[in-house]
């Protein structure tokens, strides 16, 4: 039930200059953000799945709406930014400060969560816990869902504590669309939103309300969830054969978590080491994307049944990750960027395993949960079961730990005046308590040996990606210079060699061009495209009996990985090699050829 001591209404004018005060606050903090960070080199060059996100919505406004890329991850986002482009031109810079804006509002409602569940100025510190907060303010600044999905999760718990003690359907109503657009915003508020919606009607059966009144409320968040899935799902049928509303990533991602060498898939990288895990099924006879999506749901069912020790270990393994107190990256590493912002550099860094500030919001919550378990309502609790455990189910990092930040900020107020009071109580026994409590929580993760995603090289990944960002522009000059920057960094990174290949066939260097293919193949020899496009350049150089050995080996490479799509190309240059040489290719295999599939 809600609090009700300070007013029924948010237009309270303690309650209103309060909420003005977290929000302006937040709003310089995050201007300040955008303002420094705007030097970095990915502010207008989006990367990985802002890229995605990017090409999507661009896309979009000019009229040619790519289906395959807008159900690839959740469908929300993509739409959202999508519109926004479309109102203002396709500007970056507005739709990170739209997500900007978003986030400031966040914190007004985290405020507002935390005086409904306890009082005033246990609502006030959250609203500023969450204001100050350096990985909401870096993700809020990225074209990434994560905002969005903060956002949800501060307002599902709000509805669910207002529909509590509310008689009204309406609010049942508004429940039901906005637990079906967290949905299509990120499958793993699935758990969380059909137990609370189960919870919900349980509330509403026991109330004293009309029996009519408790079908109508339920029937209303029916048609609350109705309104918005079943047109995605339409939509997904109609371009893609797909009923459904979730993502086309959701399989291959609970693959990437659940099988015997999780380790090694979890730092699968953009380039070639992404392409060979999702040509994976080709290898095993997998024809279209239907049997694709079956081949990696069985890959992980085997695994579970198969394997039950190891998939449990991985859950344990998960679990920890996802309470790591430094922030664990998926596609890019938040810390790269402290170099960019004084700022973001004070409000986010790590030392010797710890990381701050989840490495303290998270003791300052366990404390807040232990003391005032009684205040903490029912919703609030499943929701921090439910939504990490749908996360830990598939794989942890950063961004999709995210949203259970505002209502641990909310924990982690309410702890930290519960240490106050005992403070004042000169309870020094019971300080003492907590105080070893928190040294042993913070000690036992800070320990934790860096987790096989913590050791990827993400600043030379950062620059290969630019790189593919402005080869996209056509300028082909910074997008050479930002691969020399990766090779630099990383002088191993044989997928930056082969691109810088690339870049010297646009400008017709075929001799540099096989130079950078040679290297990569000399650091990686089943690099596909690599040995490939060696072949092509070859032929251009008129060097026949060179490029009809690298052919025959792309061919056998592309076969042995699942490329079926670039088979045909590869055996036509394959023929159009022969026909030059004079004679089919009998030559013996290479050693490449001679390795086992």
């Amino acid at each position: 039930m809600l609090n009700t001591s300070n007013g029924n209404t948010m237009l309270n004018k303690k309650v209103l200059k309060t909420g003005i005060a977290i929000f302006s606050l937040a709003l310089v903090v995050r201007i300040i953000y955008l303002y420094e960070v705007s030097k970095s080199p990915t502010f207008y060059a989006p990367i990985i799945d802002s890229a995605t996100y990017d090409f999507v919505a661009k896309s979009a406004v000019e009229g040619n709406i790519i289906y395959n890329k807008l159900f690839w991850q959740a469908f929300f986002y993509p739409v959202f930014l999508s519109t926004v482009y479309l109102l203002s031109g396709a500007s970056i810079l507005f739709a990170k400060s739209v997500q900007v804006l978003l986030g400031s509002i966040v914190c007004i409602l985290v405020y507002r969560l935390g005086e409904n569940m306890f009082d005033s100025r246990t609502g006030i510190l959250a609203g500023l816990i969450t204001a100050l907060y350096g990985p909401l303010i870096f993700f809020e600044g990225e074209l990434l869902a994560t905002g969005w999905a903060c956002f949800w999760s501060i307002v599902l718990l709000i509805i669910l504590l207002h529909a509590s003690g509310n008689k009204g359907s309406f609010i049942c109503f508004v429940w039901g669309l906005c637990a079906a657009l967290s949905i299509i915003t990120r499958a793993t508020f699935i758990p969380f939103a059909v137990a609370a919606t189960i919870w919900l009607v349980l509330v509403l059966r026991r109330a004293s309300m009309p029996i009519i009144m408790i079908r109508t409320s339920r029937n209303l968040i029916l048609l609350g969830f109705v309104l918005i899935l079943i047109p995605v799902s339409m939509l997904s049928f109609y371009t893609r054969g797909r009923l459904s509303f979730l993502p086309e990533s959701g399989p291959i991602n609970f693959y990437i978590g659940n099988n015997a060498d999780s380790s090694k898939t979890v730092t699968t990288r953009l380039g070639s080491a992404w392409s060979e895990l999702t040509h994976l099924p080709y290898q095993h006879g997998v024809k279209d994307a239907h049997q694709e999506r079956q081949f990696f749901t069985g890959q992980v069912y085997n695994y579970i049944t198969t394997e039950p020790l190891s998939f449990i270990a991985g859950l344990a393994h998960k679990t920890v990750q996802f309470f790591c107190p430094r922030e664990i990256p998926r596609n890019v590493d938040m810390y790269l960027w402290r170099r960019y912002s004084r700022l973001f550099s004070l409000l986010t860094w790590k030392t010797y395993g710890f990381g701050f500030p989840f490495g303290v919001l998270l003791p300052m919550a366990i404390i807040g949960l232990v003391c005032c378990w009684r205040r903490i309502s029912i919703p609030v609790l499943l929701f921090l079961i439910l939504y990490p455990s749908a996360v830990i189910l598939v794989f942890t990092s950063a961004r999709y730990r995210l949203p259970v930040v505002p209502a641990l900020g909310v924990l982690a107020a309410a702890g930290f005046w519960e240490i106050t009071k005992i403070i004042k109580a000169k309870r020094w026994g019971k300080l003492s308590l907590m105080a070893t409590a928190i040294t042993v929580i913070v000690v036992l993760n800070s320990l934790l040996s860096p987790f096989p995603a913590e050791i990827v090289n993400y600043e030379a990944e950062m620059h290969y990606c630019i790189a593919k960002y402005y080869q996209k522009q056509s300028s082909l000059q910074q997008a050479h210079d930002h691969l020399s920057e990766a090779i630099r960094l990383d002088p191993l990174y044989a997928d930056a060699y082969h691109f810088l290949g690339t870049l010297m066939q646009y400008q017709g260097k075929s001799e540099k061009a096989f130079e950078y293919y040679s290297k990569a193949l000399e650091i990686k020899p089943e690099l596909v495209l690599a040995r490939y496009n060696s072949g092509v350049t070859l032929l251009k150089l008129k060097r026949v009996d060179q490029a009809i050995e690298h052919l025959s080996e792309a061919l056998f490479l592309a076969e042995r990985f699942g490329y079926i799509e670039f088979m045909p190309q590869i055996q036509k240059h394959l023929q159009l090699a022969e026909a030059l040489l004079g004679e089919p290719n009998t030559s013996a295999p290479s050693s490449l050829h001679k390795k086992e599939p």
